[in-house]
C-alpha cells in the first residue's frame, strides 16, 4: 500500500471510487451529494482549496481523504474555539474507502497521514463533520483523539438529493433510506436539512 497525493491522472479512478461508495452507502445523509462526473472531479483535484490523498494497492485507488483549507466554509457558522480562523484551522473530509478494502484500518491510516501534514504545516486546529449515524467515521476520529465539539445543520439541495438517490448505481438500502428522508419534506421545499457533529483536534 502506498499513500500519495492525487493528480489529474487519477481522475477516472476517483470517479469510480465515488460511484463505488454510493453503490454501497446505506444513507445518503452520511455523504451528501458530491460530483462523480469526470470534469467535476478533475476540477476538484486541481483546486488549491483541497489537498487530496489516495491509498493505492499497486495501481488501484482503494481509498481517499483530503484537507479542505477553507474548512468547508464552517467558520462563522458553527460553535468553534474563539481563535479559529482560516489561517490556523483545516478540515478533514472526503473519507472514502472502496468496499473491497473496508475493515482494514485505511481510514485511520489516512487521517494519521493528514494529521502529520497539518501539524508540520503549523495548523492549530483540525476539524471534521460527521453524520450522527455514521459510526465508522466518528469512531475513526475518536481513535485519533478528536473530540465532539458542536453540531452543524447543513442545507442540501433537494433536487440533487433526489437525483443521486435515483441513480441506478445507488444502493437499494440507500434508496429506501433516502425515501424516508424525503417523506419529511414537501414538493415546495428546496432543501433538506442534514445534521452533523463537528469533531475537533487541537495541536
Amino acid at each position: 500500500m502506498e499513500i500519495k497525493q492525487l493528480t489529474q491522472e487519477n481522475t477516472q479512478q476517483f470517479c469510480d471510487l465515488i460511484i463505488n461508495m454510493y453503490s454501497h452507502l446505506q444513507n445518503l445523509e452520511w455523504f451528501t451529494p458530491m460530483p462523480y462526473d469526470f470534469e467535476s472531479v478533475k476540477t476538484m483535484i486541481e483546486k488549491p482549496r483541497f489537498f487530496i490523498i489516495g491509498v493505492f494497492d499497486k495501481e488501484k485507488l482503494c481509498a481517499v481523504s483530503s484537507l479542505d483549507y477553507k474548512c468547508g466554509k464552517l467558520i462563522g457558522k458553527v460553535d468553534l474555539p474563539s481563535d479559529c480562523s482560516l489561517e490556523n484551522t483545516v478540515e478533514i473530509g472526503f473519507n472514502i474507502v472502496h468496499s473491497d478494502y473496508q475493515g482494514n484500518g485505511l481510514m485511520k491510516t489516512m487521517v494519521n497521514h493528514l494529521l502529520e501534514k497539518t501539524k508540520k504545516d503549523g495548523f492549530k486546529y483540525v476539524m471534521s463533520k460527521v453524520h450522527n449515524d455514521n459510526h465508522a467515521s466518528y469512531k475513526s476520529l475518536l481513535k485519533n483523539n478528536f473530540e465532539l465539539y458542536s453540531t452543524y445543520k447543513k442545507e442540501v439541495d433537494i433536487k440533487d438529493f433526489k437525483s443521486l438517490s435515483n441513480q441506478p448505481f445507488f444502493s437499494k438500502v440507500g434508496k429506501e433510506n433516502a425515501q424516508k428522508t424525503l417523506k419529511n419534506y414537501t414538493d415546495e421545499d428546496k432543501n433538506i436539512i442534514v445534521n452533523y457533529n463537528i469533531y475537533i483536534k487541537t495541536f
